[in-house]
C-alpha cells in the first residue's frame, strides 16, 4: 500500500509540474500579444505602467490615416487567393506523386522543394526581374503569383502526408464498386484529404500574410501590411501599430475558430 500510495504521490506531482509548466510555457509565449491588446486601448503614446486610462483613439487614428487599412485589405485579397492556388496545386501534385509511378518523380519530388532552400532575398530579386520583363511588377498580382510559387511546396508537404495515412485499398474497393476515378477522387480521395487540405490551406495563408521580403520587391506602390508596416515605422511609431496587431490577432483568432467549426463534424462523423 505504500508502495502504491507513493507511486500516486509521484504520478500526481508530475502531474502538477506538467500543467504549471504547460500554462507558464504558454502564458509566456502569449504574453507580448496581451501587451500588445492591452497597450493599444491605453491613453498613452508609451506603453508603461501604470496604467493612464482607456482610450479607442488608437483605432480612430488608424483609421483616419487610412495606410494600414488599405495595406490589411490587399493582404486579406492576396492571401486567401495565394494560399487557395497553393492548395490547389499544391493537392494535384501530392496525388500525382502518391498515387502514380512515372519516369522524373524523383527529380520532380527534389525540384518542389527548391523554393523553400533558396533565401527570400534571393528569391525577391529573382522574381522582382522576371516580373519586370512582362511587365507585372508592382501589382497585386505579381504578389499572389510569387506567394503561390513558394507555398506550393508547403502544401505539397502537408497534404502528402494525409494522403500516406489514406489505406491503399481504399480507392481501388471504389473503383470495384463501380466508381469512375474521377468519383472515386472526388468522393473518397477528396473527402479523406479534407483536413491535411484545410491545414495546409491555414499554414500557406499564414505564410502569405506574414512575408515581408518578396512582398516588399515585388508590391510595388500596393503594399502588403507587412511592407506597409515596415514603411510606417520608419518614419513614426504610435500605438496605432498596436491597434492594428490587435485587429491581425482578432482575423487569426477568427479563422482558426472557422477552421475547427469546419473540420468538427468531420472528426466525428469519423
Amino acid at each position: 500500500m505504500l508502495d502504491r500510495s507513493a507511486k500516486s504521490s509521484v504520478d500526481n506531482a508530475l502531474n502538477w509540474t506538467g500543467w504549471v509548466y504547460l500554462i507558464l510555457g504558454f502564458g509566456f509565449l502569449f504574453m507580448p500579444i496581451f501587451a500588445l491588446v492591452l497597450f493599444s486601448f491605453e491613453t498613452s503614446r508609451l506603453p508603461t505602467l501604470p496604467w493612464t486610462g482607456w482610450t479607442l483613439s488608437w483605432y480612430n487614428a488608424l483609421w483616419a490615416d487610412g495606410r494600414l487599412i488599405v495595406a490589411l485589405k490587399h493582404s486579406l485579397i492576396v492571401s486567401p487567393i495565394a494560399a487557395t492556388v497553393a492548395t490547389i496545386v499544391g493537392f494535384l501534385a501530392a496525388y500525382a506523386l502518391n498515387r502514380f509511378d512515372f519516369l522524373g518523380k524523383k527529380l520532380l519530388s527534389i525540384l518542389m522543394v527548391v523554393p523553400v532552400l533558396i533565401p527570400p532575398l534571393i528569391m525577391g530579386v529573382a522574381f522582382l526581374g522576371l516580373l519586370s520583363r512582362v511587365n507585372l511588377q508592382g501589382t497585386l498580382l505579381s504578389v499572389v503569383l510569387t506567394h503561390g510559387v513558394i507555398l506550393i511546396p508547403t502544401a505539397i508537404a502537408l497534404i502528402t502526408i494525409r494522403l500516406a495515412q489514406m489505406p491503399k485499398d481504399l480507392e481501388q474497393a471504389a473503383w470495384n464498386l463501380g466508381a469512375t476515378e474521377w468519383q472515386a477522387l472526388l468522393k473518397v480521395v477528396i473527402p479523406w484529404s479534407v483536413p491535411g487540405i484545410a491545414g495546409a490551406w491555414l499554414l500557406a495563408f499564414t505564410f502569405s500574410f506574414d512575408e515581408f521580403i518578396i512582398a516588399w520587391f515585388v508590391s510595388g506602390f500596393q503594399p502588403t501590411l507587412p511592407v506597409a508596416i515596415y514603411s510606417f515605422m520608419a518614419f513614426n511609431l504610435d500605438p496605432s501599430l498596436n491597434a492594428i496587431g490587435t485587429i491581425i490577432f482578432a482575423i487569426s483568432v477568427l479563422m482558426l475558430i472557422g477552421v475547427e467549426v469546419i473540420l468538427m463534424p468531420i472528426v466525428f462523423d469519423k
